[in-house]
């Protein structure tokens, strides 16, 4: 047995809190425990061995494992992990962060891409109408008595700002291996990173155990839809921890808008223009544009949307903006598990108020930091933000003035996705 499988052998051995399985369209099984970490397959002997954790969550011996697995799962699985492969198969769910174990705190394979990757986090904090409105809010609500939690705290600038204020103490959670700058960068400014002012925990912060009397509760896990970074399940956990405590939110809801755009000038325009068009005559067009709808019968161009970087004057609206709805944050209540209920369920009709030449459609959100402080990522707006973009949806049709269309939208099962179904005479015409 190698060293580092030797000291997991009487470790009490437990599933992260947040991992969530789901059954894919081709059948096999995902998993997830963050949205920092990504999906990943789960093979059906690794589901058999994290069936046998959940059955027994106390101190196990790991040589004891493959008999208990085989005598319980026998009729499950045929293709039992032997002994040795126990112990791999341990380390590596240890290393993912799938498994916790009490004595392996770091035997974890910190995550470098996504949240983790070094880019990403200078894209975020170089955004300084984001970080200054931030640190603008928690000076409206810290105190010398605050203990303030910095929920995905990344390279720890939320959690700087609240020190640099004269918060009494700041527990930061970052699960991805970008955490290991934080200290570096608090020595840096000369803010103190001691026990008694500073606690970090590198891991998921469904598996963070908190203790401290917290005050304020700051995060900042927005995409650019404000959903896919699960801002929604991790704070309401969050909360569920705090219950009947008095805790301030920063930030306390997100709203989500439509709007109907024209490109004035895109480096997406022309992709944008040929995909409204796709409805139009083909008998008078010449063979590359034949060839362009022969692909377009072919292609699967259903439920496209992407993020798309906007200037203020790379457009201009076609319709008033409409707003979709919004969800606290302070913490998210629980829902009903009817997606009806939720108040990002419902159904829109706008219409077209000017003629165009092509047409897109945008989804944008604005975050409440506080009643006074918001950020958006709607570059018309004068909170916005430059790091985030809105979505665009391309529609199959070129609309014109007085035209209608509705939109029906929801947030996914998950709620870490918000999905949207556009129509025009109860056609569909763009979908995400």
């Amino acid at each position: 047995m190698s060293k580092q499988s030797t000291k997991y052998q009487t470790t009490k051995l437990n599933l992260a809190r947040g991992l969530r399985f789901r059954i894919g369209e081709d059948g096999n099984i995902y998993a997830s425990i963050s949205s920092s970490s990504g999906e990943f397959y789960i093979a059906p002997e690794v589901l058999t061995f994290l069936c046998f954790l959940t059955d027994n969550n106390k101190v196990t011996d790991i040589d004891l494992i493959p008999n208990k697995i085989k005598k319980q799962y026998n009729n499950l699985l045929n293709n039992i992990p032997n002994k040795e492969e126990c112990k791999e198969l341990l380390n590596d769910l240890i290393g993912a962060g799938v498994v916790i174990s009490s004595n392996a705190e770091n035997s974890r394979h910190l995550h470098e891409d996504g949240f983790g990757d070094p880019w990403i986090q200078w894209a975020m904090i170089s955004d300084n109408m984001r970080s200054n409105a931030y640190f603008a809010a928690l000076k409206q609500v810290l105190t010398n008595h605050s203990i303030v939690l910095d929920v995905g705290a990344g390279t720890g600038l939320l959690s700087a700002q609240a020190l640099s204020l004269g918060a009494k103490k700041v527990i930061a959670i970052e699960e991805t291996k970008i955490a290991e700058n934080i200290k570096p960068i608090f020595t840096k400014l000369g803010l103190e990173t001691s026990a008694k002012n500073f606690i970090l925990h590198n891991t998921n912060s469904f598996d963070v155990e908190i203790n401290e009397p917290i005050t304020n509760v700051v995060s900042e896990l927005f995409g650019n839809d404000p959903f896919q970074e699960g801002v929604i399940p991790t704070l309401r956990e969050i909360g569920s921890r705090f219950v009947g405590k008095q805790i301030t939110y920063i930030p306390n809801k997100v709203s989500v808008f439509f709007n109907l755009i024209e490109l004035n000038n895109h480096p997406v325009l022309h992709r944008i223009k040929a995909f409204n068009k796709l409805k139009a005559d083909s008998n008078k067009i010449n063979f590359t544009e034949k060839f362009m709808h022969a692909a377009a019968s072919k292609l699967d161009l259903n439920s496209i949307s992407f993020p798309i970087a906007l200037n203020a004057n790379d457009f201009k609206y076609l319709a008033k903006t409409c707003a979709l709805g919004a969800t606290r944050l302070d913490p998210p209540p629980v829902y009903s598990s009817d997606l009806t209920k939720h108040p990002l369920y419902g159904k829109k009709e706008i219409i077209i108020e000017e003629d165009c030449d092509n047409i897109l459609a945008i989804i944008w959100f604005r975050v409440h930091l506080t009643q006074s402080i918001t950020i958006s990522s709607n570059p018309k707006e004068e909170d916005a933000c430059e790091h985030w973009s809105p979505i665009a949806i391309p529609l199959k049709k070129l609309l014109n003035k007085q035209n209608k269309i509705e939109i029906k939208y929801q947030l996914s099962e998950q709620e870490n996705l918000f999905c949207c179904d556009i129509y025009h005479n109860e056609e569909k015409i763009g979908s995400r």
